[in-house]
Parts: structure tokens; sequence; C-alpha cells
């Protein structure tokens, strides 16, 4: 007697078509950066470019002509960094797809702590990462969309040099590099303190802190400021994601697990290189005066083979340290911006930020009510009258002036020091 026929083997399980994942992730991700938003309050503007760049709106003249045009399509300042911040994710994940890797990176942006956190701030941060993320995302499309890719990328300077770090994704496709050289001369002018750099400009003239504000000269120098560097980016705070740099690292070296074929070995390097020069880049120029939102777009680099080496999933587990960075924040803004409505939420402590730090990058002592003060000058004053406002650090006196400006462009300022 003939056996029964086997069973017919389980069809394999299949995956949700990637535009509903890309639609999931997308709603996530604006998700928890409104909710961040939310947390953070209502008031000024809160964010380092808010106050300046919506004012140049109506005034013009503002350093980075791609954030105004941001602003000009999606309004204020916090909402062109919510929703670029979500798009971020989608155009990283859609990227690392495309690369043959895996959508992991866009998820892990979507809860990284200072990703969720620059996406909820009025700066330039966010729309710059997304326009260099586009960039790279059109950089895997064959042909001149490649050699596009690459000048668009390289195009975020002029939203906020920040990004520039995840430039090292496109080391994943080099010919994108081509349209990065053809693109540099376009853009010189926001590159300079980099090329040419300003040793006594602050950092608007120079990028290079760590060497006395000007660039390294020969190898003897970028050696002895890697020890400052290295030292530096392990001292970075958990909220940055500089953690995920080696896990990056990590993940070009393993074996892909069985999710997907193996990457091949250039491509590999590419993501060794980049997710460890990319960091120790920006160590190497500020030294201790590199900041989390300086590292941002370098530990973007890491998160699609970060993806790799950890399992599905464990990007839920960066939503506390960043419920834990928005949370402090937003208490001490209650405290120092008194006039701003911020909601009564409890305070994740741990793990602990500078939440006096954070705070003093983005805004100052009641800053609400300085606006405040400035809608009621502009009422009261008659025309042509003259203004006295004492200077604050960072020039944050442009939270009374800039709105005024804005009001009443008759008034003359005078900034005391």
């Amino acid at each position: 007697m003939a056996a029964p026929p086997a069973p017919a083997a389980a069809p394999p399980a299949r995956r949700a078509p990637i535009a509903v994942e890309l639609g999931l992730l997308f709603v996530g991700a604006l998700g928890v950066r409104i909710a961040a938003a939310w947390a953070l309050g209502e008031g000024a503007p809160f964010g380092p470019d808010g106050t300046g760049v919506e004012a140049a709106v109506a005034l013009g003249g503002h350093l980075y002509p791609g954030h105004v045009a941001l602003l000009h399509l999606l309004g204020t300042a916090r909402s062109a960094s919510v929703v670029t911040g979500a798009l971020s994710c989608v155009w990283l994940a859609l990227a690392g797809h495309r690369l043959g890797l895996s959508t992991a990176g866009g998820w892990l942006l979507a809860a990284l702590p200072f990703g969720v956190y620059t996406g909820a701030l009025s700066a330039g941060d966010a729309p710059a990462l997304c326009v260099a993320l586009l960039g790279v995302l059109l950089a895997t499309l064959p042909g001149l969309w490649a050699a596009l890719g690459g000048a668009v990328a390289v195009a975020s300077v002029l939203v906020k040099p920040v990004a520039l770090p995840a430039l090292g994704l496109l080391l994943l496709r080099p010919a994108s590099l081509v349209g990065v050289v053809l693109a540099v001369p376009l853009v010189r002018p926001w590159l300079d303190p980099l090329l040419s750099p300003m040793p006594r400009g602050g950092l608007l003239g120079t990028w290079w802190p760590a060497n006395g504000g000007r660039a390294p000269l020969n190898p003897a120098e970028l050696v002895a400021l890697l020890g400052p560097g290295v030292a530096a980016l392990l001292s970075a705070p958990l909220h940055s994601g500089a953690v995920l740099a080696p896990v990056g690292a990590l993940g070009a070296l393993l074996p892909a697990q069985g999710r997907r074929p193996d990457p091949p070995l250039l491509a590999r390097a590419a993501g060794l290189a980049g997710a460890l020069l990319a960091p120790l880049g920006l160590a190497l120029m500020f030294g201790p005066r590199l900041e989390a939102r300086y590292l941002l777009g370098a530990v973007v680099v890491a998160l699609p083979w970060a993806g790799l080496a950890l399992p599905r999933g464990a990007e839920l587990l960066l939503l506390w340290p960043a419920a834990a960075l928005v949370t402090q924040v937003a208490a001490h803004r209650a405290t120092a911006d008194v006039g701003a409505k911020v909601p009564v939420l409890p305070v994740v402590e741990a793990p602990e930020v500078d939440a006096r730090a954070l705070f003093d990058e983005s805004s100052t002592r009641d800053a609400t009510l300085m606006r405040e003060e400035a809608a009621r000058m502009a009422a009261e004053l008659p025309t042509g009258a003259t203004v006295r406002v004492p200077r604050r650090a960072h020039g944050r006196q442009g939270e009374l002036i800039w709105p005024l400006r804005v009001a009443r462009p008759d008034v003359r300022v005078v900034i005391d020091d």
C-alpha cells in the first residue's frame, strides 16, 4: 500500500507590502513627535533657530534660505520639524530597503531620543536631516538619480549644516559622490566654516573649535586631536545615541542572521567606515564642545546597520530615554519660562539629562513673557520710536526684538551690552 502523500509545505510567511510598513512608520514617528511637541508646551518658539527663522519669513535675510523656504510650505518652525522629522524615518527606512539592508534604521530613528527631541523643536536640525536623507534615498535609484541624490544631500547645508555627517550613507552609492563634487561649488559659502574657517568667528565661522578654530594642517595635528575626540565620544550622553555607532559597526561585520542575503563585502566596508568615521570626524572637529545635536546626523549613518545587529522591536526600548529627555526639559521649561503653557506630566527621572543646558540651547528665561512684551510695545509705541534692549547670551534678546521688528519695522532697536 502506497504511503500517503506528504502534506504540502506551509506557504512562507508574507511580509506586509513595503508601502504599508512605511505608512505605519510615518504615522508612528509623527505621533511620537507630536506628543513630544505637546509635552514641551506652547509659548515662544522653543528651539535654537525658531524665533529668527520665523521672523525671516516676513523680513528675509536669514543665513539658511532653505529653512525659510520650508517654513513657507509648512507654517511654523515647529510644524516643519514635526513633519520633516517623521519623513526622515521613512526616507531612511526606504533607502535601507532599496540597499538590501532592512527598514530597521527608520524604525530606530523614529524612537531615537534626540531624533524625537529635535523633531519637536523649532529648529533647523530635523528639516536639514530630512533633506540629507532624501538625497540618500534618491542616490539609491539608478543612473543619473544617484548623482542627483548626492547633490540634494549636500544641499541640506542650505537648511542647516548640522545634517552633513549623514552624507556618510552616500558611501554605499559611490556614484552619488559625483553629485556631491558638482554641488559643493554651488553651496561653498555655507561650507566656509569647514573649508575656510575663521578661527575667531565662533561656530558660525569655524567648525574646528577643538583645533583652535582652524583646520588641521598635517596628519600630526589630526593624531593630536584623536585622544580628546575619542574622550568626547565616550562621554556623549545616552540620549545622543552615540552608543549605536559601534552597534552599527558590529552590524556591518556580522552575518545577516538568515533574515536576508548578506550585504556584499564592499557594502559592508562602506557601512563600517561610515558608522565609525562619521562620529569620529565630528569628535575630532569639536572635541569638548561636541553636543548631542551635532551627533544626530553621524548616528543616523549607523542606524541601517544597527538594525541588522539588533532584534526587531529593540527600537521600543529607545522610547524610555526619549521620554526622559522630553519630560525633564519640559519640567525645566515650566519653571524657567513661566509664561509658557507646559502640561503637567510625570517626569521620567532616569536616565538624567542636563535639562538646563538643553533649555539654554533652545530658549531663554521668560522668553514667552518677552514676546508678550513685544506685542504690547508694537501696539503702544509711537511711530519711529527707539527701544533699548539688554543683550542676552546666544542672541536671545531676539525673543523680543524679532517679533517687534516684524510687527513694527519703523521702530529702531538698540542692543545694550
